[in-house]
């Protein structure tokens, strides 16, 4: 069997304009080639400086606003939900969900606040012991969830966009300071969103689990924002100071 030939001749009035755009396709790979070769070297990234300055920032924030989700278990049943709003140390608002039922709180000073979910009443304890529970140190306190005693593992994900903007990453496995935690779970893995603007921590994910039992597994689903903001936290009865 013969098997025709194609005819790949080009017509000659089109030859003048095969070459320059050929050239031209030519130099636009070459400039795509250097740019993201470019890119690659520019994003040399010392992971230990960036988990540092990132942790340094983020801990030494006067106020911020987060949201959490916390799930257990392999179905991964949803425990918390919660959005909630921190001014130092003395001031803390959260409104949400725990074990699927309504929640809110308020530590104003010396003084804890909590909302019956039957009545809508504002209980009212002294002190803030509560506050202070290790049981309810992921909701109060999410910033707690960055305590390490080391990080053994850490590597530097490059680039994602989280809400718009890039976004440095860095995925770690430390050793928690978190007494809470500690008790229930033996491997951390955490996946970090940091705003290269201003080196601070944008979201994290943590996943956790027990090597002994692989029914004992956490995952944590957290985003920070409005750092340094003005933020006014008021107790909800008339027990404000100056």
């Amino acid at each position: 069997m013969r098997i025709p030939q194609l005819n790949f001749n080009i017509p000659y009035r089109y030859r003048k304009l095969v070459l320059p755009v050929g050239l031209v396709l030519v130099a636009l790979l070459l400039l795509w080639l250097a740019a993201s070769v470019f890119k690659a070297g520019s994003e040399k990234v010392n992971a230990d400086e960036l988990l540092n300055k990132s942790l340094h920032n983020t801990l030494n924030s006067k106020s911020y606003r987060f949201d959490i989700e916390c799930r257990l278990g392999e179905n991964k049943d949803l425990i918390s939900k919660v959005q909630g709003e921190r001014v130092g140390n003395e001031q803390v608002h959260i409104k949400g969900s725990l074990i699927n039922s309504p929640v809110e709180f308020v530590q104003y000073y010396d003084n804890t606040y909590m909302k019956d979910p039957f009545t809508e009443q504002w209980l009212t304890l002294q002190g803030n012991q509560l506050a202070q529970a290790e049981s309810f140190i992921i909701e109060l306190n999410p910033l707690a969830n960055f305590n390490f005693k080391d990080v053994p593992v850490l590597n530097y994900a490059g680039r994602e966009e989280l809400d718009g903007q890039e976004m440095q990453v860095l995925e770690l496995q430390p050793n928690v300071h978190i007494p809470f935690l500690e008790n229930q779970f033996n491997t951390f893995n955490y996946k970090l969103w940091i705003d290269p603007k201003d080196q601070r921590i944008k979201r994290a994910v943590i996943d956790a689990g027990h090597t002994g039992n692989p029914r004992a597994l956490m995952n944590l689903d957290l985003r920070l924002y409005d750092y340094d903001h003005e933020i006014v936290i008021q107790p909800p009865l008339d027990d404000k100071r100056d």
